[in-house]
């Protein structure tokens, strides 16, 4: 997926919430920002793909202020929060244990997508998230292949689960939990930090770690870049039968590859750019397969 005009808006506010988490002098702050917009100005073009724009401008930005995760903090706080909810939600997780499976799997994908809401990149960082997260959880699947993933499941062996953000990624243990009764699950993670994206340090926090094999893409790409990704990911990347994408960066990403196999997306459509690539409205939650996408 390329950029639109409007991208430029977000970029650049990521930037400024950024450098707010490195420092509270103001001086700093638009010493900072007004690097960063030189580097925005490089990368931003028709032909930008939004996942690698961000990329190169935080990665600008580790680079100049010397902090390699300016979103420490935040993330801790996402894990916190996520995992404070997921306990306040557990009675109502457990009731889908005698649902059938679709239903059980539907929730659980949705479970993810709430999860989805707890991101820094495209949300402020003074965002209601447990209104968000309530309100995602309520709502339906706008598009929606669930019947399509089950019977993926049903036929594969091997899944690779690419994680986005977080405390999003306690959500998405739930959700692995469940794929994990169908075949073997690979989850992936960050090699290094990147905005609010998870690290192999997010992933044991939560204990993923301890249900499936957890591997990291081996760099600090918003999404993922093939080019980029270690010989691990790519091993585990090219030999699954069947890949989850989490979150709008795997999606503007990997939607730049062909790939010819099953490829589900589950993401919230947080912004307008995204939203009208796939014709829906802004806060609509997704379950989308490539091969879909494609027609």
């Amino acid at each position: 997926m390329k950029i639109k005009p409007e991208c430029a808006t977000c970029i650049v506010r990521q930037v400024v919430d950024a450098t707010k988490e490195i420092s509270n002098n103001e001086v700093e702050q638009f010493k900072l920002i007004s690097a960063c917009l030189s580097c925005i100005k490089e990368e931003y073009g028709p032909e930008a793909v939004p996942a690698f724009m961000g990329t190169a401008v935080h990665r600008y930005l580790k680079k100049i202020s010397g902090n390699n995760d300016p979103y420490s903090k935040l993330k801790y706080v996402a894990n916190k929060l996520a995992m404070d909810y997921i306990n306040s939600m557990n009675d109502s997780i457990c009731q889908y244990d005698n649902k059938s499976p679709l239903d059980r799997l539907k929730y659980k994908v949705k479970l993810s997508i709430a999860g989805n809401v707890i991101d820094f990149g495209p949300y402020s960082t003074t965002l209601d998230i447990n209104k968000k997260l309530n309100e995602t959880i309520n709502g339906e699947l706008k598009i929606d292949y669930s019947k399509e993933l089950l019977d993926d499941l049903n036929k594969s062996d091997k899944l690779l689960y690419i994680c986005d953000n977080a405390g999003e990624i306690l959500f998405d243990k739930i959700l692995i939990e469940e794929l994990n009764k169908y075949c073997e699950v690979v989850a992936s993670v960050k090699g290094a930090p990147i905005l609010n994206d998870a690290t192999m340090e997010d992933a044991k926090f939560i204990g993923l770690d301890k249900i499936v094999k957890v591997i990291t893409t081996g760099c600090d790409v918003i999404g993922v870049n093939l080019e980029e990704s270690s010989k691990e990911f790519l091993k585990e990347y090219y030999n699954a039968d069947l890949i989850i994408a989490k979150g709008m960066g795997n999606f503007e990403s990997l939607s730049e590859y062909s790939i010819n196999k099953p490829l589900y997306y589950i993401f919230k459509a947080k912004c307008a750019p995204i939203a009208e690539f796939i014709n829906v409205e802004v806060g609509d939650n997704i379950l989308l397969k490539n091969k879909i996408l494609l027609k």
